[in-house]
């Protein structure tokens, strides 16, 4: 389920913990943060408790498209050379079927 299916039964409690990290991310940073949040989870777990596996986060770029720099190669070369590529392990695969079929005939 995700966190808008769940009613938040103690709003207060949530925003203290949420200020707490908060406060935590402007004393020691975000490695401090993440440390405490996974041993937050890993105490969590071995107490007992279910928690699902999420393996997507909240990706959130934080850099504007306007700060992005230029892209440092060449597009269109380098498109060109990823469909040679493809072509060749395609072709590489039908001469190995080929010769795989030509053994079994003999």
């Amino acid at each position: 389920m995700s966190d808008t299916q769940h009613q938040d039964l103690d709003p207060g409690e949530t925003r203290e913990w949420l200020e707490s990290i908060d406060s935590v991310l402007k004393a020691h940073g975000p490695e401090r943060a993440h440390f405490l949040l996974e041993r937050l989870i890993d105490h969590t777990r071995r107490s007992g408790a279910y928690l699902p596996f999420k393996p997507n986060t909240a990706y959130l770029n934080t850099i504007s498209t306007g700060q992005q720099p230029d892209y440092p190669g060449n597009r269109e070369v380098e498109r060109r050379l990823e469909a040679y590529i493809r072509w060749n392990a395609m072709a590489m695969v039908v001469q190995e079927i080929g010769r795989a079929s030509c053994r079994e005939r003999v």
